[in-house]
């Protein structure tokens, strides 16, 4: 048997590395078809056998179906599927359809936090507000601990940067 003949076989019956199970045994094909050759080969080898042409194809057309050796042959030389793939976080959140945002389900209780505190001074006659930022998370099993804190920053990005920062220092610590 070729590669191609296997193919063929595959093809007839449907089958595909992760669909196992035969759902269809056709091959219609006519005179002058390139897989001909290796059709006819298949019958001769008595994996294919000619059926009834239905009356809505050409009357040229020949039906081929794989016999139960040829079945069987075609599920023998079926590959292994490969392994599953290991499911990302990220798709076990959706699976896991919770209604938390996906920080909350990664997290949980140690989502980071983003603190906000204003200074308010007169400038030209008029008060103005300057906003300060700061980003922490708890500890574990508290509601108002706090396990890592950054410094105040002026924007949320250097919040952002001073708390990783934090972070990575306590990691460091704990190794």
């Amino acid at each position: 048997m070729t590669h191609e003949q296997i193919n063929l076989l595959h093809h007839t019956l449907g089958l595909r590395v992760d669909r196992r199970d035969p759902w269809r045994n056709h091959f219609v094909a006519g005179p002058g078809h390139h897989d001909m050759p290796d059709l006819e080969a298949l019958e001769a080898a008595g994996l294919m056998r000619r059926g009834r042409t239905p009356g809505f194809c050409n009357p040229s057309d020949i039906v081929f179906m794989a016999t139960e050796a040829g079945q069987a042959l075609a599920l023998e030389k079926l590959p292994e599927p490969p392994p599953p793939k290991k499911k990302t976080q990220h798709r076990q959140w959706l699976d896991a359809d919770s209604g938390y945002s996906f920080g909350q389900w990664l997290c949980g209780h140690q989502l980071p936090k983003v603190e906000r505190e204003e200074t308010h001074h007169l400038v030209d006659g008029r008060y103005r507000c300057t906003p300060r930022y700061r980003m922490y998370r708890l500890e574990k099993n508290s509601q108002w601990r706090r396990d890592v804190e950054g410094q105040w920053a002026t924007t949320k990005k250097e919040a952002k940067a001073s708390y990783k920062a934090a972070l990575a220092a306590r990691r460091a610590k704990a190794a």
